[in-house]
């Protein structure tokens, strides 16, 4: 037996959902693919920048999922509060409506789109989330034929649920998303030194009672009467009491076979991600002072100059600034298509920030066709997701974020982590 749990995959799902086993005196054993923890959280020192792989804020701060799942293990995420957010509209920045009153001070919206905007959050927040789970956001609101109305919701959406196209966006999980950032002290903030405190201070845990192994693939899991009998990992068979299964569920089939019936191997095929283009940029001097997320509406961007933000993820007197630009994930094989929208979304940036190109020392640009494991439209939302035990299969439990969990993303990683290790600590040894 190579340790009383496994733990397959080390991102923010398997290294949270170790670490609280850890910390509960479970000895684990993390095996992670690839050469670096963190899975799509990870990041990378250079040159003196702190890079995240990607923009990883975390939505409600102290009130989120990942400040929830790291006081599981004793720790507070210290984080840095982030300015009012900046709408890039008709060459200049104002600063986005993000509740009803920044809705009715807007400028740039008429008595009449106020009330169509006023009217559909007064609609949403009193609608059931779970009535609304497969009806389309643009199929509940008024007057998104109106010039200002479709394009508020798409960049609300967007920036959101990271899911800009509104006519498959599930309306109750936005619901969801709109009454909690309507009442959160804080909708976003960012984790001092980014992804690198969240995942080493959870690596730390680990290695408390425990192991992480990176560049070690679980190719197959085998079952016996119902239970996991082993990993193998290369030549190796490794045994445990209860393995916790911590990598995209697209990919559980492929390693679990037969052992997990037809009906879940569906599930987790069908389950579609989010994808998109993300841009880092590492500037010799700075651009701009904004510290706010900064988005556009068309198309829907978000980006942020991180190193306003956090000092610490720059060299004094330079800049780092990261950009995403949501994409269809069919999109995402075709690389004329995508060719197109990066030189598009290249141009908006040198629109925003003229001559930024000019001062880039280096960049690191990333055609993702997973960023989020599922996209939170109809069909896709928690009721429709694996939950975090396997059924038919006593010992295997699943984290990550594409388990059932509420929230999008990160937030689904770390509560269905948090949840999965509350399972296996229930297990009968």
């Amino acid at each position: 037996m190579s340790a009383d749990v496994i733990v397959i995959g080390a991102g923010y799902g398997g290294l949270t959902a170790a670490a609280i086993l850890a910390h509960n005196g479970i000895e684990v054993a993390v095996h992670e693919a690839t050469g670096h923890l963190g899975g799509r959280a990870t990041f990378d020192r250079k040159d003196g920048f702190l890079v995240d792989y990607g923009i990883h804020a975390n939505r409600y701060a102290a009130e989120g999922a990942a400040a929830a799942a790291l006081k599981e293990i004793g720790h507070e995420i210290d984080f840095v509060s982030m300015g009012e957010p900046q709408l890039w509209r008709n060459g200049s920045f104002i600063d986005l409506p993000t509740g009803v009153p920044e809705f009715l001070k807007a400028k740039f919206l008429s008595v009449g789109d106020k009330m169509y905007m006023i009217g559909n959050m007064l609609r949403l927040v009193l609608a059931s989330p779970d009535k609304k789970a497969d009806v389309p956001l643009q199929a509940s609101l008024w007057g998104t034929d109106r010039d200002e109305i479709g394009p508020l919701f798409k960049l609300l959406s967007g920036i959101g649920l990271v899911a800009p196209d509104i006519s498959t966006t599930s309306t109750g999980e936005f619901t969801k998303f709109l009454k909690k950032a309507l009442k959160a002290k804080e909708t976003v903030a960012y984790p001092r030194g980014g992804t690198s405190q969240i995942i080493e201070t959870l690596s730390r845990k680990i290695e408390q009672k425990g192991s992480i192994t990176l560049n070690s693939r679980v190719k197959a899991l085998e079952f016996d009467a119902g239970r996991v009998s082993g990993a193998r990992v290369k030549e190796d068979l490794l045994e445990a009491r209860a393995v916790v299964f911590a990598v995209p569920l697209q990919r559980l089939p492929e390693i679990a076979g037969d052992g997990i019936g037809a009906p879940l191997a569906k599930k987790c095929e069908s389950l579609v991600p989010t994808g998109g283009i993300s841009i880092d940029l590492c500037l010799s001097s700075k651009v701009s002072d904004i510290d706010g997320l900064i988005v556009t509406p068309d198309p829907v961007t978000m980006g942020q100059f991180t190193s306003n933000v956090d000092p610490s993820t720059a060299p004094e007197g330079k800049q780092l600034a990261t950009w995403y630009y949501p994409l269809p994930v069919d999109m995402m094989d075709d690389r004329d298509a995508v060719d197109a929208e990066e030189k598009r979304f290249l141009s908006i940036l040198d629109e925003m920030f003229p001559g930024i190109m000019d001062r880039v020392e280096w960049e690191r640009t990333l055609r993702l066709k997973m960023v989020d494991g599922f996209e939170p439209r109809a069909g896709q939302t928690a009721k429709d997701r694996p939950g975090v035990r396997v059924p038919g299969v006593e010992n295997l439990f699943l984290a990550g974020d594409c388990v059932a969990a509420q929230g999008n993303g990160g937030d689904v990683a770390f509560a269905s982590a948090v949840e999965a290790a509350r399972a296996v600590m229930a297990y009968p040894k």
